[in-house]
């Protein structure tokens, strides 16, 4: 009896490349912004058409660039985190280890 195994990705939400920088997400994407493009062309006037096929363009590609910042990140979720993100929530500020505090400072003490 032949046993079948499965294997199980390490990482569910891991990406399906096609070649060496292009996933399959971002084919969708072109695709899915290539068909919103192509059927809303009707709608503008025909001597924009040359203005609007370039503004998806510009659209499709600055969807699908990675920012530098987080890089497992697409622009549009990383602008959509940015909208959305809880702006009661805050970060601590870490102070370098040489410098001293106003506090310290007010208090007179010296370090020098």
């Amino acid at each position: 009896m032949i046993l079948l195994q499965y294997k199980i990705p390490s990482e569910i939400g891991s990406e399906l490349k096609i070649n060496r920088l292009f996933y399959l997400t971002d084919l969708l994407v072109v695709l899915i912004l290539g068909g919103i493009g192509f059927t809303f062309r009707y709608v503008v006037h025909s001597s924009f058409v040359w203005y609007y096929a370039i503004f998806w363009t510009v659209l499709m590609v600055a969807w699908l660039i990675r920012p530098k910042t987080n890089p497992k990140l697409r622009m549009a979720k990383a602008l959509f985190l940015a909208v959305t993100r809880d702006r009661v929530t805050y970060c601590a500020i870490d102070k370098k280890e040489n410098e001293y505090s106003k506090d310290e400072e007010l208090r007179g003490e010296d370090f020098t």
